[in-house]
């Protein structure tokens, strides 16, 4: 009967099987729920700067605007820093909106005091610099670029942060497990000898060879939709979708298949030619963390660059999709 081996397949590895896809979709739906905090981690906030707003057009003047604050007269300082140590004084009175000369590209720094019975309050701190990731540095290095494909992501966006922290090293995680399921389901039979046992039934090399790598292809089809699943999920509780949408997160995780279903067909090569277990999931396991480094080590320079080719990850690209 077709599909005898597929099912076999499952009824002996569907516990291992689940096991994996739990703990996948747990990272999947946890990865986007880090965001928020992790951002705020990253971003230094001026003091007080709810209390204060600035309009910066492309052209003409800016607009501050700040709280009242109930009996008092205010005074505004400007700066370069946001230390403030070398403020001078721009605005004396009762006015709680002004506006002020364009900033000419230059980075600026307003303070807003309250003056109550001689007594300065700070209302707030604003600037019109631009908020900048803190590791735009380490992502230009060519180390952590191979992490975004040498696109340039911003962490403090939400798709910089789930490609850095999930897409770079999912596959990997996926990777081993197929790698490791498609080799022992192999071996397995030669170690366990049931091989001849099973080719004494009406079922040809061919056909046992090919229901294998179904089956594979099948879980790793089941591995992309659960990611998929809790990643788009988390995303969508998170009020994410405007940064990060679900046709992107699906698409992206869908072109991971090709790459799963090639290290599989390679795990079942290895079993095939060793018909040992450790020998075959050590090899299989070097092949998926020899292309992670090949592609990372390609990127380092151009002389290296030839390296990538040896890489089955150069042939992946979910960055241009993202």
């Amino acid at each position: 009967m077709v599909g005898n081996v597929i099912l076999m397949e499952f009824k002996s590895g569907w516990k291992g099987f689940f096991i994996f896809a739990f703990l996948i979709l747990l990272i999947s739906a946890g990865m986007p729920q880090l965001f928020p905090s992790y951002r705020d981690s990253l971003i230094t906030e001026l003091e007080g700067a709810q209390n204060v707003s600035l309009t910066v057009p492309e052209e003409g003047e800016i607009t501050l605007a700040w709280k009242p604050v109930e009996g008092a007269s205010y005074l505004v300082l400007q700066d370069t820093r946001s230390s403030m140590v070398t403020a001078q004084p721009i605005y004396r009175g009762e006015e709680t909106r002004i506006t002020l000369p364009g900033n000419g590209g230059e980075d600026r720094y307003y303070a807003v005091m309250a003056v109550v019975d001689d007594t300065e309050i700070l209302v707030g701190i604003a600037t019109t610099a631009e908020m900048k990731d803190p590791l735009e540095d380490y992502m230009n290095n060519p180390i952590y670029a191979g992490f975004t494909g040498g696109r340039h992501m911003n962490l403090l966006e939400a798709k910089g942060f789930i490609v850095v922290e999930f897409f770079s090293f999912w596959w990997i995680l996926a990777g081993l497990f197929i790698a490791y399921v498609s080799v022992s389901t192999i071996t397995g039979d030669f170690e366990g000898k049931r091989m001849d046992l099973i080719f004494s039934t009406p079922i040809s090399r061919e056909r046992y060879i090919l229901e294998k790598f179904t089956a594979m292809s099948v879980m790793s089809l089941v591995i992309i939709l659960v990611a998929a699943t809790g990643l788009i999920s988390s995303i969508a509780a998170m009020e994410l979708s405007s940064e990060f949408d679900s046709k992107t997160a699906i698409s992206a995780l869908i072109g991971c298949l090709p790459l799963l279903m090639t290290l599989a067909a390679f795990g079942m090569l290895t079993a095939v030619i060793f018909q040992k277990t450790r020998v075959g999931i050590g090899v299989a396991f070097a092949f998926v963390i020899g292309g992670f480094l090949l592609n990372t080590f390609g990127g380092y320079s151009e002389s290296l660059e030839w390296m990538k080719s040896l890489s089955i990850m150069n042939y992946w690209d979910y960055y241009s999709v993202i």
